[in-house]
């Protein structure tokens, strides 16, 4: 059994937390919670039926009862909390983006290696079943040669949220949020990443975007149009299109259905809901890797993850887009 303990609970921790209480309690634990504020850890810890809470990062770090941890921070604590609980002897499961650039990403991966623990980037997306058949068809030629993949993502946010979502020392916007799927989604389907990259963006008052696009070529004269917003709801819609035809998802980040629609005008579709609430995918993931001593994922490599930073860094670096610490 892997015992789980989850740092900071918001709201992307809640959806962490409601999956792993459903799983099969014999694999799977969730024993501790810690917040900053000890009555947010102790109200968290009541709703969800957790053994232990604290007031600090440090004491879930040295909790005996703890074999992993779910990072939930702000974006900008990602790096500081994973050497927190690697140094601790802790395997970590870390909310995207992993860090705010690659050279954070490789420090820690490297660091995880070194200390023979597991690691992974919660890109949650990269488990899920019906992404998986979707990549698996591609290579089998079930459309063809791929040649142009749409992927988009957007949506509104009010309040303390919006603030929390784009200010720059907690390196918000709109690309590491969202933004962040789009790549994640062209590189499971295409196993490369850009070669030319041409992108413009929106910034808003707080200097984070609010809504970016990017046009990438890939190699094999392939392209990509990725658009993601902060502000502006748009369908989490993602289409890959072949010489034999196109796979459509409404949906690709929550990938319970796809169809693919054959140049003829046949269709056929595909079905594969959510066991729970598809973080289940990733949970089951980090327990089997670290149950066998691995230190990554083959669904989702360091090297993947790093890739997928060192993009992001691109597109960041053409929009001349620093965050306050990077300043």
């Amino acid at each position: 059994m892997i015992k789980w303990g989850i740092m900071a609970p918001g709201t992307i921790a809640k959806k962490f937390a409601q999956t792993i209480t459903q799983m099969d309690s014999n694999d799977v634990k969730l024993t501790a919670v810690a917040s900053r504020s000890l009555d947010k850890a102790k109200e968290f810890a009541s709703e969800y039926s957790i053994k232990h809470h604290f007031g600090s990062y440090e004491e879930l770090c040295s909790c005996d009862d703890v074999d992993a941890i779910y990072i939930a921070t702000p974006n900008n604590l990602h790096y500081e909390c994973c050497v927190l609980a690697l140094s601790h002897n802790k395997h970590v499961l870390c909310e995207k983006p992993f860090t705010t650039d690659a050279k954070q990403a490789e420090e820690l991966y490297a660091l995880a290696e070194d200390k023979g623990l597991f690691i992974m980037e919660a890109l949650w997306t990269f488990h899920l079943p019906l992404l998986k058949k979707a990549a698996e068809l591609i290579e089998n030629g079930a459309i063809g040669d791929v040649h142009y993949i749409t992927a988009e993502y957007g949506f509104t946010a009010e309040g303390k949220r919006l603030e929390r979502k784009f200010r720059s020392d907690l390196a918000g916007g709109a690309l590491l949020d969202v933004g962040v799927y789009n790549i994640g989604f062209v590189k499971m389907m295409l196993k490369s990443d850009p070669e030319t990259i041409k992108t413009e963006c929106i910034l808003n008052e707080y200097g984070t975007d609010m809504f970016g696009t990017v046009l990438a070529t890939y190699k094999n004269k392939r392209f990509a149009s990725m658009t993601s917003s902060i502000g502006i709801k748009m369908d989490v819609e993602g289409i890959i299109y072949g010489t034999k035809g196109k796979i459509y998802f409404p949906n690709y980040q929550k990938a319970e259905y796809m169809k693919i629609i054959y140049n003829d005008g046949t269709v056929k579709e595909y079905k594969e809901p959510f066991k729970i609430t598809g973080f289940e995918y990733q949970i089951e993931e980090c327990c089997h890797c670290i149950n066998q001593g691995s230190t990554e994922s083959p669904s989702y490599t360091h090297k993947q993850s790093i890739e997928i930073m060192q993009t992001l860094d691109r597109i960041r670096e053409k929009w001349d887009m620093k965050f306050d610490f990077e300043k």
